[in-house]
Formats: C-alpha cells, structure tokens, sequence
C-alpha cells in the first residue's frame, strides 16, 4: 500500500470516520525515490473541468469543382458557360494560380466561387483543470507536513535525466487524481484521468501579517496547481455507450485493474 501524508492533521480522523469530501493525488511512475506516493487534501472551495471539442473547416466546393471539371472533360464541348468559369476559378485557386484576369473573367459573368464549406471533426481536447490550496499551520509540525506536500508536487513535475548523458529525459510520473468521500470514490464529483503536473506556484504568508512558526516556517502556504490529462477521451471513456435512459446517465467510474476502488 502507498504511504499517505494528509493535510490537516484532522483530515486522517474524517476520512476513517466516512465525513471527510476529500481529494486524493496518488503518483504513479517507476523509481520513485520517495516514501510519500500520495496526498490527501480537502476539496477546495471551488472547482473548474471544462471540456473541448476541436472543430475546423473544409472547402467541398474545391474538391466538388475539381471532380465536375475532371468528369466534363471526357465530354467533347466548346462550350463556356459561368459554371465552367466558377469551377475554372476554383481549382486554380487551389493551385495556387489565381491573378486578376480570372478575377476580372468571374466578375464579367457575375459568379463567386461557392466554397461549401463543412465543419470537419478533429477530435476532444486534451482537459485541463487547476486546485488552488491554502494549507494554514496551526503548529510547526503542520508546517512541515505543508513543505513536504509543497516539495513533493514540486520534485514529481519535472522530469529526470535518463542515463548518464544530459541528452535525455525520462517523462515524469502521473498524478491518479480522485474525489473521495470518506474512503470511497465521490460519483457526484467528475472523474479525472491520469495526469501530469504542468504547473505549480507557491505563495507563503498570505493570509496577512509577515508570521512565522518557531522554526522559522511560514504560518502558510497557497499551491496552485495546473494538471493535463494524460491522453485525449471519447465517449466511452467517460460513460457507458451502451442505449440508456437520459435519466440513467452516469459516469464511468471504473478503475485500472490494478488500483482499488478506495485507492
């Protein structure tokens, strides 16, 4: 089992006690070379997963004028219509090859070229989402709890050198990031995936007054942490594709095989 530290030092007797909404960042990587693999913390006071779907645009009337042209000059004419212009004009403009003669040719016969532009799908954005934390001390102890948490974020988001060259890097490990009731996963939070830890900032003192604890450690500290999802999702990523009823829309929820429910 992972080694745990929470913030507060009340948060362990909530949690045991099932009245504890927490969140819980396991991190997952080889060699890790510290006791500390996950982080509990109470869910901020607000938070934000916004998700993306990317768009762009194609012209039809270019790939529609270019076949019509290919598929008319089989036929044996002479004849130059408006039509013939418009497609003319089309397939040049693809090329490259437009100039004020064509235009000029376009705007004697009245036509515009009729780029029949679609929406073209390409695919959901990679999410990202952000925790902002303020770990007030009550005593020195809590304050070393807060530095640990705070060099911890900070030592898994940069990456390590990969052998003995400076010329390679091994990716840094993810962050399994979970909403939990008490010890168990909170359906009515959203599911977050695997994630890399892309920024953090660290404020001290900032609940007013310059205070420090005996040892000399900030009265507290405010993390803002930045978190993108490993991988991009589809649908049956984030539910069940299966026919249900819109009332019955609920989340995946279920876990990598070799992680617990509660972990």
């Amino acid at each position: 089992m992972a080694n745990t530290i929470a913030f507060p030092s009340t948060l362990r007797a909530d949690i045991d006690n099932g009245v504890a909404n927490h969140v819980s960042f396991q991190i997952i990587g080889e060699e890790l070379d510290e006791d500390i693999f996950k982080i509990h913390m109470y869910i901020p006071q607000s938070f934000s997963l916004g998700d993306t779907a990317n768009f762009g645009t194609i012209d039809l009337g270019v790939i529609n004028a270019t076949k019509n042209l290919i598929d008319n000059s089989k036929e044996e004419t002479n004849e130059a219509d408006a039509e013939d212009i418009a497609i003319g004009a089309a397939v040049m403009g693809q090329l490259g090859l437009s100039g004020s003669a064509l235009d000029a040719a376009m705007q004697e016969q009245g036509v515009a070229i009729n780029n029949q532009q679609t929406m073209t799908f390409e695919g959901s954005a990679i999410r990202t989402f952000s925790f902002s934390f303020v770990m007030i001390a009550e005593s020195a102890q809590e304050a070393r709890v807060a530095k640990t948490i705070e060099h911890t974020f900070r030592k898994y988001m940069y990456a390590k050198k990969q052998g003995e060259t400076e010329f390679a890097l091994k990716y840094p490990p993810v962050f399994r990031i979970k909403f939990l009731s008490g010890d168990e996963i909170n359906k009515n939070m959203p599911r977050l995936f695997d994630s890399y830890l892309t920024g953090l900032t660290a404020s001290y003192n900032t609940q007013g007054g310059n205070m420090f604890h005996a040892d000399g450690s900030p009265s507290d500290i405010q993390l803002e942490l930045s978190f993108q999802e490993q991988r991009q999702l589809t649908r049956s990523d984030l539910y069940d594709i299966e026919d249900v009823n819109p009332g019955e829309i609920e989340q995946n929820f279920t876990p990598p095989s070799d992680i617990p429910v509660g972990g």
